[in-house]
C-alpha cells in the first residue's frame, strides 16, 4: 500500500498550525497575566507581571513608617518572592499543555516509534543543506585552535621557568666571581 505522502503532510501541518495558535493565546494570556501577593500583616501587597517585573506595590498600613530598614526590606523581598512564584506557577501551568508536542505530531502523522529528537527528525533534510557538517568542522577546528593556544601556553610556561633559572643560576655565578676582598668592600 503506498503512502499518503500528502495526506501525512497536510495532517501535520494542521497539527502546527493549531500548535501555533495555541502557543500564541498562551502567550497573549501570559503577556496579560499578573499575580499579586500580600504580606502577612497586610502591610503591603505587590502585583508583578509575567516576566517578573514588579507592577505595582500598595501600602495599606503605615506601619513600615516605624520598621527598622532591614526590617522593612525583608518584609519587601518576602512579598516580592511569593508574588514571582505566584506567577511562576501561572506560567508553568500555561507550558504544561505544550510538553509532548512531538509525541502528538508523531501520532498524528502515523509517524510514531520515529526518533524523539528533532535534530535526529531533521538530519535527513539538513544532510542535503549545501552546508551540511559545516557545523561540526567548525567545532572541530575551534577545538584545535584552544589545544593549539594551549600547548603554546604550556610551551611558554616552560620556556619562563628556564629563563627564571637561568637567571638565578646566572646571579649565584656572578657573586661566586666577585673576589672574596672586594666582596667585604661593597657589603660595608
Amino acid at each position: 500500500m503506498p503512502i499518503d505522502f500528502d495526506g501525512i503532510l497536510k495532517d501535520a501541518m494542521s497539527a502546527l498550525h493549531d500548535h501555533r495558535d495555541k502557543m500564541l493565546a498562551a502567550k497573549r494570556e501570559l503577556d496579560a497575566a499578573t499575580a499579586t501577593a500580600t504580606s502577612k500583616d497586610h502591610m503591603v501587597s505587590v502585583t508583578v507581571g509575567p516576566q517578573g517585573q514588579v507592577v505595582s506595590m500598595t501600602f495599606h498600613t503605615k506601619a513600615y513608617q516605624s520598621m527598622a530598614p532591614a526590617e522593612l526590606a525583608a518584609a519587601l523581598v518576602t512579598v516580592l518572592n511569593e508574588a514571582r512564584a505566584a506567577m511562576g506557577s501561572q506560567v508553568i501551568e500555561h507550558i504544561k499543555g505544550f510538553q509532548d508536542f512531538g509525541g502528538h505530531l508523531r501520532s498524528v502523522t502515523g509517524l510514531a516509534g520515529t526518533p524523539v529528537e528533532m535534530d535526529e527528525l531533521l538530519k535527513p533534510l539538513r544532510s542535503m543543506a549545501p552546508s551540511f557538517g559545516l557545523e561540526e568542522t567548525l567545532g572541530e577546528l575551534k577545538a584545535a585552535k584552544q589545544e593549539e593556544f594551549a600547548a603554546e601556553d604550556d610551551a611558554a610556561a616552560g620556556r619562563a621557568g628556564e629563563q627564571k633559572a637561568r637567571q638565578e643560576e646566572f646571579a649565584a655565578e656572578a657573586e661566586s666571581r666577585i673576589p672574596t676582598g672586594k666582596q667585604e668592600q661593597f657589603s660595608g
